[in-house]
């Protein structure tokens, strides 16, 4: 299962925009976000394109749900529900895999109580207004303004049998490096919903309940767990 993409629009869009700001920011810089809870996944129209230079673009749309508990370092625990949404384009060296540009938006609503989780079975969310921000990227810096909003909803339901996975993904520019890692049980899931009243065409979904981390540090070692 493409796991690393959990990441998707809350933690997806984020580590885009740190990863690509790295070189801009202070001498050392950490986030860190632990959850438990339930989660579901829907991706759609990913694709990747040569550009014929020595670089690569890959584009998508993602849209992720939770509801449990969320920690982020220097915080204390929560409860929370939260949905997000987001669209990227980011191009990268193709043989070293470096950032060149990310441009896309994305955007989370939190605790609105449009969910409704029927454990791994099905999961439906009601519609749900997004605010989002549009982000542009470059070796350089990174520069945010608001975009508006987007309205979705849609139903996860499980297809397939439930499993066990246990995960890690890192990823290192040189100046930032990132680890996500997962423990739980999954299953693929269809999803039929809507963005703004057009149909999301879901290529990949999945619903899953576990643990999940999340950490990016910027001048400095990722910690090993």
């Amino acid at each position: 299962m493409r796991s690393h993409r959990r990441l998707g629009a809350v933690v997806a869009a984020l580590a885009a925009v740190i990863l690509m700001a790295g070189p801009a920011l202070a001498a050392q810089w950490q986030f860190v976000l632990k959850e438990s809870g339930t989660s579901a996944f829907a991706e759609g129209e990913y694709s990747c394109t040569d550009n014929a230079d020595g670089s690569t673009t890959c584009a998508g749309t993602f849209l992720d749900v939770f509801a449990g508990k969320s920690k982020e370092l220097g915080t204390s625990t929560v409860h929370t529900e939260r949905v997000c949404y987001s669209q990227s384009s980011d191009t990268f060296d193709t043989a070293t895999g470096e950032g060149i540009e990310s441009t896309g938006f994305f955007g989370c609503a939190f605790d609105t109580g449009t969910l409704t989780i029927d454990n791994l079975t099905s999961i439906t969310l009601a519609e749900t207004e997004v605010s989002l921000v549009e982000f542009v990227c470059d070796v350089e810096s990174c520069t945010e303004s608001p975009d508006g909003t987007v309205v979705v909803q849609g139903t996860w339901t499980g297809v397939g049998p439930i499993s066990s996975q246990k995960g890690k993904f890192r990823f290192d520019d040189g100046t930032c490096a990132s680890a996500d890692a997962q423990k739980g049980i999954f299953r693929e899931a269809s999803f039929s919903g809507t963005v703004n009243g057009d149909p999301f065409a879901a290529e990949f979904a999945f619903m899953g309940q576990g643990k999940f981390s999340f950490r990016t540090t910027c001048g400095g070692e990722v910690p090993a767990k």
